[in-house]
């Protein structure tokens, strides 16, 4: 909301994220000076503080992740709560809650996150001040009630997205926790460090820096006394050794934490399960976070508030000049070895690439609808991310993106439904029956320019199936026409019941031996032909007795979408040997429907009228060489 005026004003979304980017750096120094000094009570002891925090060699990994750059609102609200503590009052309570919601829409996670801290820093406070429990207590309740209103518009979203399927596993937290391993690494760009690069994934470059860690450890030595300072900005401040613990013992638990569910040092699990695992089963919400290893920014925070203390130790018993050669010396390094150049990111113009602006000025001026892409790299930055910056100048939904959680629809259109051009003509009535109305073909962006230019012809070789072109030269978009609303073949009425696969008999022409793993009940398994589809392969069922056979469902996968049957007949025999056909042609459509209602199984579903059936056959007839047939489960349904 702080840069928003920069986009109303200039509408240059890159100059909006630059501007909130350096900003991140600025939210971080200032908030850590501002807490650190409150409780260390140095102003050169703050600064260093605030520099290991905001400039340290873990920030590297994540300039490309703004969200987990906005941290600065946690110390600010860290220091609005000691704040609180030391003068209680509703305006303070009220200033803690603000910081702590600011936070909390600026990043998902540290809604989570934050609460770790305050909660340890509360309870601390909390004890040391029973008598005045009748005056905390309103206060805090209004400040947690605050702080539920403005993230409840959020949270009810988030909610039903998960409703949805949205929704992480155990598989995401292990592969994106930290391992003890992980602190001992850095982002490539981090030059000081290189001999510290080796880590692929940017959440496993937690290297907090020496600068930090080794103004820590001075806090942390036992025996040396720690002198409050003449500076501190409150009349009667806590003991550092007090704040040093507090402080110490939240970085410990948010390392724990950041192991996830399995924790590992250098590859070797050492617990079964761990802390974040059982928190994960048991506050809400907390499931829906991908990277546990993004909690050590929680570490990060605490320990420079230990640095600080440190370095309010070092600098107290220094001679004034050697103090200031000290203290320059040591915020050098800090920048020094936290430096990461050149920024590893996207170059991306602020008013959109300039070979594409006119197209995308047409797009603007068009009819609504959804608009496809070409060529689709789910995983390629460039040009994936353009596209999906274009949308900021044009206006309508793409199905191209780039994502945590990825798109079926995407990765189905990806493979060979937009690759076999000989068959186009289903490809187009697929993207209109999915409600795509804009295909944007960019052959500037395929490996092989030649390959794009082929795609461009395939789709002007059915101008039935196209209302408008726009051509000027580098990129070719076309306006689909509307999708006829042909009904769809209607459910039998009536309750159906699966049939047993113990109650069915199946032979198949190809790869017989897979068979029975599409009648498993085993989404995950899966028959497949075994090799390229020529036409003649064949699935037999046979039922032990006749069924009032309504539905017959093909389950696929998304790991196999690509190997629907490019042709297919299903035929249904009657007990006196007559056979009826029951469905005849390419899938496309209907597994695209289907990918769009299901992604991760989707269901081929094939209704007919219920009549006694004593077998099915299923006919492959189409020919490619790129894939198998293969079918993840074969369910029949027949009437109750």
């Amino acid at each position: 909301m702080f840069v928003a005026p920069v986009y109303w004003i200039s509408s240059n979304a890159v100059l909006a994220h630059n501007v909130a980017f350096i900003g991140s750096y600025v939210l971080a120094a200032t908030g850590m000076y501002l807490l650190a000094r409150f409780l260390c009570g140095r102003r050169d002891a703050a600064v260093l503080a605030a520099l290991v925090f905001a400039f340290g060699p873990f920030r590297a990994g994540h300039v490309s992740h703004l969200q987990v750059l906005l941290s600065g609102w946690m110390p600010i609200t860290l220091w609005l709560l000691h704040r609180y503590f030391a003068a209680p009052s509703w305006r303070s309570a009220a200033a803690f809650a603000a910081a702590f919601a600011l936070q909390a829409l600026s990043n998902g996670y540290f809604l989570f996150f934050l609460a770790l801290p305050v909660a340890m820093v509360a309870w601390f406070e909390l004890a040391r001040r029973r008598g005045q429990w009748p005056t905390f207590v309103p206060q805090l309740a209004a400040a947690a009630a605050l702080i539920l209103a403005a993230i409840a518009p959020f949270a009810i979203v988030y909610a039903n997205l998960r409703r949805q399927g949205f929704q992480r596993d155990t598989g995401d937290w292990v592969n994106f926790s930290a391992d003890v391993g992980s602190y001992l690494f850095v982002a490539g760009g981090v030059r000081f460090w290189g001999w510290l690069h080796g880590a692929s994934n940017s959440e496993a470059q937690l290297f907090p820096g020496l600068t930090m860690a080794t103004l820590a450890a001075l806090a942390l030595i036992p025996g040396l006394r720690i002198a409050n300072s003449v500076e501190s900005p409150i009349p009667h401040p806590q003991s550092q050794i007090v704040t040093v613990r507090l402080y110490a013992a939240i970085a410990a638990i948010a390392f724990v934490l950041s192991l996830g569910p399995e924790p590992r040092a250098w590859g070797h699990q050492f617990l079964p399960s761990g802390p974040y695992l059982w928190l994960a089963r048991i506050v809400p919400g907390l499931d829906g976070l991908r990277v546990p290893a993004r909690i050590s920014v929680v570490m990060y925070l605490a320990l420079s508030v230990v640095a600080a203390c440190g370095a309010a130790r070092l600098l107290e018993v220094l001679s004034t000049r050697t103090r200031r050669l000290a203290f320059f010396a040591i915020a050098a390094f800090a920048l020094v070895e936290g430096a990461a150049v050149p920024l590893q990111t996207a170059a991306v113009d602020g008013h959109g690439r300039p070979r594409d602006r006119a197209v995308y000025q047409w797009l603007a001026a068009s009819v609504p609808g959804a608009a496809l892409e070409l060529p689709i790299r789910e995983w390629d930055i460039t040009p994936t991310l353009i596209y999906q910056y274009a949308t900021l100048f044009h206006g309508h939904p793409i199905v191209n993106g780039y994502s945590g959680y990825g798109s079926a629809l995407q990765a189905f259109l990806a493979g060979p439904p937009l690759d076999e051009l000989e068959t186009f003509d289903r490809a187009l009535a697929m993207l209109r029956a999915v409600a795509i109305r804009y295909v944007l073909v960019h052959p500037g962006d395929y490996g092989d320019r030649a390959s794009g230019v082929e795609v461009v012809r395939a789709i002007r070789a059915h101008p039935d199936q196209v209302d408008d072109v726009y051509d000027d030269g580098v990129v070719v978009a076309f306006r689909l026409r509307p999708a006829n609303d042909a009904p769809s073949p209607a459910a039998p009425s009536g309750a159906l019941q699966q049939v047993p696969p113990s109650q069915l008999i199946a032979t198949a022409s190809h790869n017989v031996d897979r068979l029975p793993f599409a009648f498993d009940g085993d989404l995950d398994s899966r028959w497949l032909s075994g090799g390229g589809q020529t036409g003649t392969e064949q699935i037999v069922i046979q039922f032990r007795q006749p069924r009032q056979v309504a539905r017959l469902s093909l389950r696929f996968g998304l790991r196999s979408l690509g190997d629907y049957p490019r042709m297919l007949v299903v035929d249904a025999t009657a007990p006196d040997g007559t056979a009826r056909e029951v469905y005849r042609g390419d899938v496309l459509t209907p597994l695209a429907l289907a990918v769009v209602k299901d992604g991760t199984y989707p269901s081929l579903d094939i209704e007919m009228t219920p009549m006694p059936t004593t077998r099915l056959s299923l006919r492959q007839l189409g020919r490619t060489s790129r894939t198998f047939w293969s079918i993840h489960e074969i369910e029949v349904w027949e009437r109750r």
